[in-house]
């Protein structure tokens, strides 16, 4: 229970304790030490999983995964529900995306009345479906780690062995400490609807679900066919105990923001606003990014949004998040006929110097197919920014050649 005094210094209602537990703080502001209080909203008391994927490439296979996870959950005795979430884009193909599955807890009395976003350390697990969301930039969550426990257990679909992906996660997904648990499997060796294996490999190191809960989910959903290539993965996966701390992390250093404080008056210029939306951009936590935008009594009076300047970029507005693979471009070769230039459907590769703009480009492999002199090949963002061979990318780009996508 809250103390008088403490209430009154938090300005919190008298039956705040009813809504918020507790967790006092002490931190240096100003350099005078003040008590603040760390409020712990009611849904952050359930067990969350959040699943990571691409728009169409992996939308059934993160609804089943979601579905059945759930599943399990209920068939333990407890309430729970999934729902999922796309990037912040009008499109859906190979776009980020996001399922939360939530599993209730039956000695806390707490119901999610509805779809939320979560804020604060909540994840007890996070599940990458597609492996170069490991090293790409989404508008949803900062960073793959953004939201997880201290204890996360992190599941991976991928080639790469549990010390590369390590060493990406330190170098890329990471802004905290992490002393929990890395499942790497290369899914699709077990079977074409990577579900399956992947909820395996996560009982196999997570106790939200037991495994035989999982099973009978899956004999319910009229899955039961799946059943033996679940129990193989989960004979088959070794976890690794992860043990880093934020030092050891680029992103704690890199991904810096600012809080919003000062009101505005006055009219605001562009680059007034378009500050708010850089440091939103680099903020390391979806919490921090919103903290960066300013609330409603920060705005300028009759404030609107501004857009790019005449033939400029929507610097607010990056698509690179969509791409698992790029174009590179033989100067060697090229014959500045323009021809990929005219046919970018996002307008990615300037006209007047051929060279792609690696911010707006989502790796569709059109410049490709359309340069009569093959001047342009396409690689994985794995082999282009980190030298390394992820067979699990190429594998998907292969399908969608041999599809004519």
């Amino acid at each position: 229970m809250l103390s008088d005094v403490k209430r009154q210094n938090s300005g919190l209602p008298a039956d705040a304790e009813k809504i918020w537990m507790f967790d006092a703080r002490l931190i240096k502001l100003r350099r005078n030490m003040v008590f603040v209080p760390r409020m712990v909203s009611e849904y952050e008391k359930l067990n969350w999983v959040v699943t990571h994927g691409r728009g169409v490439l992996n939308t059934a296979h993160g609804a089943t995964f979601a579905q059945l996870l759930a599943t399990g959950g209920m068939l333990s005795g407890r309430e729970s529900c999934f729902y999922m979430r796309y990037d912040d884009s009008p499109e859906r193909d190979n776009i980020p995306m996001i399922f939360y599955t939530v599993i209730g807890n039956p000695d806390i009395p707490v119901t999610l009345h509805e779809e939320v976003e979560p804020v604060g350390e909540v994840f007890s697990a996070i599940v990458v479906m597609e492996p170069t969301l490991l090293i790409s930039q989404t508008s949803q969550r900062a960073l793959i780690f953004d939201g997880a426990m201290k204890n996360a257990v992190l599941v991976v679909n991928s080639s790469l062995s549990p010390m590369q992906i390590l060493e990406l996660i330190k170098k890329r997904c990471l802004a905290q400490d992490w002393a929990g648990k890395l499942v790497v499997v290369r899914a699709r060796k077990y079977d074409t609807n990577i579900a399956y294996p992947l909820l395996a490999a996560l009982t196999k190191a997570w106790a939200g679900v037991n495994f035989d809960n999982l099973l009978d989910a899956a004999d319910f959903s009229g899955a039961s066919n799946k059943t033996d290539v679940m129990r193989k993965v989960y004979s088959e996966v070794e976890p690794v105990d992860v043990n880093v701390s934020a030092g050891e992390t680029r992103m704690s250093r890199a991904r810096k923001s600012r809080k919003v404080t000062s009101i505005k008056k006055k009219a605001w210029s562009p680059d007034t606003y378009r500050s708010y939306q850089k440091s939103a951009a680099k903020a390391a936590t979806y919490k921090k990014r919103m903290d960066a935008m300013p609330l409603w009594n920060a705005l300028a009076p009759g404030l609107i949004e501004f857009g790019p300047q005449p033939k400029g970029k929507n610097i607010g507005f990056t698509t690179s998040f969509a791409r698992c693979f790029r174009p590179v471009i033989d100067k060697g070769r090229c014959t500045d006929c323009k021809m990929c230039s005219f046919h970018c459907p996002d307008g990615a590769i300037d006209f007047n110097d051929i060279k792609v703009d690696l911010d707006y480009c989502k790796g569709c492999g059109i410049c490709a197919r359309i340069c009569p002199l093959k001047a342009i090949r396409i690689t994985s963002e794995f082999q282009a920014t980190e030298k390394l061979d992820e067979k699990e990318v190429t594998t998907i780009e292969d399908s969608r050649v041999e599809y004519g996508y």
